[in-house]
């Protein structure tokens, strides 16, 4: 592997790694007393891409009900109270008057010199500074990445910087009789699990975990799509790809001025790939059609099973507009028990799609404003269906050992690839053909949450627990992965 001169450095929060260079060489012959002739090729430049990672953080703090003076004391000057015991503490860009923070980081990008500014160095803050932390207490940070200009591999990093037990208590006394720097018995107390977050809500989705489910993706083929309708072919076989045959049952419905279910429910994805590759656009818009067929595809079809989950994703460009109502249609799937996510594309009627989506319907709506957009919507749906991938499940001291040895944990870019960042209890060199390195101009958040177990005893009491968690990257090309 080269560094090929790029200059590299690390962030805690935010990392920004540039370098802009150039250099210039010209050569010119002129006339003598003999006939002849020069050519040249002048202004000659060679300049270093920029490869700059950007973050943005969401903190949340489940704390226990009343406590919203308390966590303004502990310097959150913006915590809003979310009800039940739960808070948002920080968010990064602030979104104002927009309520959807998973939401918003999705669909912006943050590589204009403008929107850079929204975001800030993570050397200069720390989103998590919690006191007074008891049992039953828990948290979560996510951060979103963006990264402009160069494909890179991305690594997970941090360290232990404090872990003190600041005293005995009479209670804890009886139970631990160690003290001072270094002592502490938080670290090993509290629990963690990291993530990758895709659809930046600070909740880990583990919905693909053995149970059965049953999904049936409802597209739309009207003429409006004729222009489209390769993508929407694409997207719609990347979903399938996310899902597991032996616990998957897929089924495709279709709709233009009337719906045809092209495809049952079938273990076999292959056949309900081919069937997406059977689709041609022409005819109106039929949603209210396609939503009832996909439901009792779900319901009655020949494969469909009782005890598994049923999911509908469906899919429009345009303003239905043929008999019945959709949103009646997808509320009467939903009270029998689908899950219906929905997707936008184009010129598609936000509001209706908006109100078919189950709750809430920021995890289960999203927009799509070209084909590229499509795929990638459409591959996140999958991925949250699947279950969200887990990195590391452990006690916060285990994972800043991990974090702090070498380069940290590697990322994968593609979590359609089988990668495992951690092995045998160590994280992996970064050096496999199932790692892939993230893109730029795509948004990827990575979750990490925190309890402090209701069953702790009295042996942290007075303890207090300092870490930092950063993001480092490095350019892809000529690059094997394994790091600097």
């Amino acid at each position: 592997m080269t560094n090929d001169g790029i200059n590299l450095t690390r962030r805690k929060i935010l990392g920004s790694i540039a370098a802009v260079g150039a250099a210039g060489a010209g050569a010119g012959l002129g006339t003598t007393a003999y006939f002849s002739d020069g050519e040249s090729f002048d202004d000659n430049t060679v300049s270093a891409g920029e490869l700059d990672l950007l973050l943005d953080y969401q903190v949340t703090y489940h704390g226990g009900p009343g406590r919203l003076d308390a966590i303004e004391a502990m310097g959150y000057d913006d915590v809003e109270d979310l009800g039940d015991g739960h808070y948002l503490l920080e968010e990064v860009p602030d979104t104002g008057e927009i309520e959807d923070w998973d939401e918003y980081v999705l669909e912006n990008g943050f590589c204009a010199p403008d929107a850079r500014e929204q975001l800030i160095n993570g050397d200069e803050v720390a989103p998590i500074h919690l006191s007074d932390v008891k049992p039953g207490d828990s948290g979560c940070l996510t951060t979103s990445l963006h990264l402009c200009d160069n494909p890179s591999y991305v690594w997970l990093d941090g360290e232990l910087t404090v872990n003190d037990d600041n005293g005995l208590t009479d209670p804890e006394s009886e139970v631990d009789d160690t003290g001072g720097e270094g002592e502490g018995e938080l670290a090993d107390a509290i629990q963690t699990r990291v993530w990758y977050d895709e659809n930046c809500d600070c909740e880990l989705d583990q919905e693909g975990t053995g149970e059965p489910v049953d999904v049936c993706l409802v597209l739309d083929r009207s003429g409006s799509m004729a222009g489209s309708m390769g993508g929407m072919r694409d997207a719609a076989k990347g979903l399938v790809d996310e899902l597991d045959e032996s616990v998957a049952n897929v089924g495709l419905v279709s709709y233009s001025t009337s719906a045809t279910l092209d495809q049952g429910l079938t273990s076999t994805h292959a056949d309900v790939k081919s069937a997406v590759d059977g689709l041609s656009a022409n005819g109106q818009t039929h949603i209210t059609d396609g939503v009832e067929t996909a439901q009792d595809e779900l319901e009655n079809g020949a494969n469909a099973r009782s005890g598994a989950r049923k999911i509908m994703v469906v899919m429009s460009d345009g303003e239905h507009n043929q008999a019945g109502d959709p949103i009646v249609a997808a509320d009467l799937a939903k009270d029998a028990g689908t899950e219906v996510f929905t997707v936008a594309f184009g010129d598609a009627n936000e509001y209706t799609l908006q109100s078919m989506a189950s709750d809430p319907w920021d995890a289960h709506f999203f927009e799509a404003a070209d084909e590229d957009e499509l795929i990638e919507v459409f591959g996140e749906i999958g991925q949250v269906i699947a279950g969200e991938r887990l990195i590391f499940e452990g006690s916060l001291a285990e994972l800043m050992s991990l974090l702090s040895t070498d380069s940290g944990i590697p990322l994968d870019g593609d979590r359609e690839t089988n990668y495992a960042e951690i092995e045998n209890g160590s994280a992996d060199d970064g050096v496999d053909d199932g790692r892939e390195p993230f893109q730029p101009g795509q948004t990827h958040c990575i979750g990490l949450s925190w309890e402090l177990p209701i069953d702790v005893g009295n042996e942290v009491q007075s303890d207090t627990v300092g870490f930092d968690v950063g993001f480092y990257a490095e350019q892809a090309r000529h690059n094997d992965g394994a790091g600097v």
